[in-house]
């Protein structure tokens, strides 16, 4: 993956506690297995920037804390989003 100097520079501007407090607020919409949300309702739900979004959703699919669950078509664009969600248990 290739990153620009502008990228890598708000990645580093951000702390580390204010990278888990972010975490912790994605993680804390998914109150059930069976919620799947795109990056883009997890912005509207956290008022946080996509782009932050998008940053501790990928730390978190790197985690194992969610996975990519499926897509969902994009009413405005047409364009097919991920969607992800807490990882299924499979039962045993």
């Amino acid at each position: 993956m290739r990153t620009t100097h502008t990228q890598l520079a708000g990645y580093d501007s951000v702390t580390g506690a204010k990278r888990c407090t972010q975490k912790q607020m994605i993680l804390d919409l998914f109150y059930s297995q069976h919620l799947t949300l795109t990056r883009q309702e997890i912005a509207d739900r956290t008022n946080l920037r996509l782009s932050s979004v998008c940053g501790r959703v990928r730390d978190l699919l790197d985690d194992e804390a969610l996975k990519v669950r499926g897509t969902q078509k994009c009413v405005a664009t047409g364009v097919l989003n991920e969607t992800v969600g807490l990882p299924v248990k499979d039962a045993a």
